[in-house]
């Protein structure tokens, strides 16, 4: 696996394979949905998704269509090879801002859509700077699919802009360390304030229960008085406990006194298993 999230010049069909799954791992809030990924002859590599959200289409007559995306590998860029290909497909393309192919598209009239647009927010910005290709040390994931997956269930629960925004930037806030270097840079991260109360706030409801903190009773778990704070703790709970059920259940050494601590936070929050089954199923983009 590369450092990278998003290899600009992957030569393998290996590297290609992980672009595709870290990207569709991005684009899960916007519920799209990777279906396969396979070779295109030597030269590239062709990934099929599945969309559930019209409103992101530029197109109208393409909504609800499966939708492809090509990665031309490193060593055989600029041979024509993807114009050869689009003459022989009628599917529609998808793509996100940072991928900067849209002029490409629409000046050769190529069917697309275009997803992943809360990416471009100063919140989701500030935290893939502060993450950078760095990942967790057991699982070797990216740190940036925590937010992503994250914002995927924020989506499923409804939640609004402001929650999305600060549950990006939480992880800038929530360790002591980190809360002194983002207070010497607070605006460069968000213009918001409302983002920036729900920020805190969710570090100071968060950080009251953590896994050294034993409790009689799961009411003694405070949940605050905001609703969108309550959202962002169900969002980071099920993420966590998804990875943690995935990565650590039968590895990590304090695997008991985790799972303990999980299973109290859901309970507190009311979430049915039933649910939290569903969500993190959904959240894994490959069921290996």
């Amino acid at each position: 696996m590369t450092g990278q999230r998003f290899n600009p010049d992957a030569s393998t069909f290996e590297e290609a394979q992980e672009y595709f799954i870290n990207r569709s791992i991005q684009l899960l809030p916007d519920n799209v949905c990777l279906k396969d990924v396979v070779p295109l002859g030597d030269w590239g590599v062709k990934a099929t998704l599945e969309m559930n959200s019209p409103k992101y289409v530029c197109q109208p007559e393409y909504q609800n269509l499966e939708y492809q995306s090509i990665y031309v590998l490193r060593d055989h860029r600029k041979q024509g090879l993807l114009s050869n290909y689009i003459e022989t497909t009628d599917i529609p393309f998808i793509t996100s801002p940072d991928c900067h192919i849209e002029s490409y598209f629409r000046s050769k009239g190529i069917p697309y859509c275009v997803v992943g647009q809360f990416t471009e927010t100063l919140e989701y910005r500030s935290i893939a700077a502060f993450y950078d290709y760095r990942r967790a040390k057991r699982s070797n994931v990216p740190l940036m699919n925590h937010i992503d997956e994250g914002l995927a269930v924020l989506s499923w629960l409804g939640a609004n802009d402001n929650t999305r925004r600060a549950y990006c930037l939480h992880p800038l806030f929530q360790e002591d360390t980190d809360l002194s270097q983002t207070y010497e840079r607070i605006e460069e991260v968000t213009g918001s304030l409302k983002v920036l109360a729900l920020t805190m706030e969710y570090r100071n409801i968060a950080n009251t229960y953590l896994l050294n903190r034993k409790v009689d009773n799961i009411v003694e778990i405070d949940l605050g008085p905001l609703p969108e704070v309550r959202q962002m703790l169900i969002t980071d709970k099920i993420q966590n406990y998804k990875d943690f059920l995935q990565y650590h259940a039968s590895t990590h050494p304090r695997r008991e006194a985790l799972d303990q601590y999980f299973q109290n936070w859901l309970r507190r929050l009311e979430i049915p298993t039933e649910q939290f089954t569903d969500w993190s199923h959904r959240l894994k983009v490959t069921r290996g």
